[in-house]
């Protein structure tokens, strides 16, 4: 409920686990998602890396 589009939203302990090639995110018990304040950027949508299928190799997320 909290997800929806164009809210900008902080997950805290969650994780990326990959499925079949596909990066998924996965929380638990000691996940948090909390509603913050709008956020100022724009999303780079041509940059999508759950759109590739991954084999078993690491995915590095770089901080711009």
């Amino acid at each position: 409920e909290l997800m929806k589009p164009g809210t900008t939203v902080i997950i805290s302990n969650a994780k990326i686990d990959m499925s079949k090639g596909s990066m998924r995110l996965a929380d638990d018990v000691w996940s948090q998602i909390e509603i913050t304040v709008p956020a100022t950027f724009a999303v780079k949508e041509d940059n999508n890396l759950s759109l590739i299928e991954h084999g078993n190799e690491n995915v590095n997320a770089v901080a711009e």
